[in-house]
């Protein structure tokens, strides 16, 4: 979530130097794209590496005996479908603006949805975030917890395979972003 907020305000600035510069080429804007893809993709990969530690602990934590319950396998859903709210966002803007300047398009006619889906990504990550630090430190109701059951475990593997596969998407983005810097055209 960080890392599409971060990327944002990278478009946020991109598009205020397109503005200044009253036009710019496609070496330019995919350089900035690319450049703005950055944060995100770190962040995806620090998230598959605690990813990765929460397998281990959830396998830990299924083998042996603990006093307190984990959280039920639709709360990591609940968690990880919201997660996903920002960088969804951040991908809508980024092809938004990639689809015009490549159908030679004028992007002042979409640049209020470039800046909707920006600021959206802004807000939510706020939100989300403020949300998720609250859910930390609040014990969980009953209902929420589980017993010893693998479904919370079975839930983080598919939320570690979601994020390798957002990252694939991120790499070949930025690959081909990278590719229309090079030859200046998409």
């Amino acid at each position: 979530m960080l890392g599409a907020a971060m990327g944002a305000l990278m478009v946020f600035n991109l598009l205020r130097a397109m503005r200044s510069a009253e036009a710019a080429g496609v070496s330019a804007v995919a350089g900035g794209l690319a450049e703005a893809n950055l944060p995100i993709i770190i962040a995806i990969y620090f998230g598959i590496v605690v990813g990765f530690v929460g397998l281990i602990v959830g396998i830990v934590r299924t083998a042996i005996s603990v006093r307190t319950a984990s959280p039920a396998a639709w709360f990591f859903l609940l968690i990880g479908v919201l997660s996903f709210i920002p960088t969804a966002l951040f991908w809508e803007a980024q092809s938004i603006l990639t689809n015009t300047i490549a159908s030679r398009g004028n992007v002042s006619l979409v640049a209020t949805s470039i800046n909707l889906c920006l600021t959206l990504t802004l807000i939510s990550t706020a939100v989300l975030g403020l949300l998720f630090l609250v859910a930390t430190i609040v014990p969980l109701p009953a209902s929420f917890r589980t017993k010893r059951s693998y479904g919370p475990l079975i839930v983080l593997v598919l939320m570690e395979m979601a994020l390798i596969g957002m990252t694939v998407l991120f790499q070949l983005h930025n690959s081909w972003l990278y590719e229309a810097r090079q030859t200046e055209r998409f």
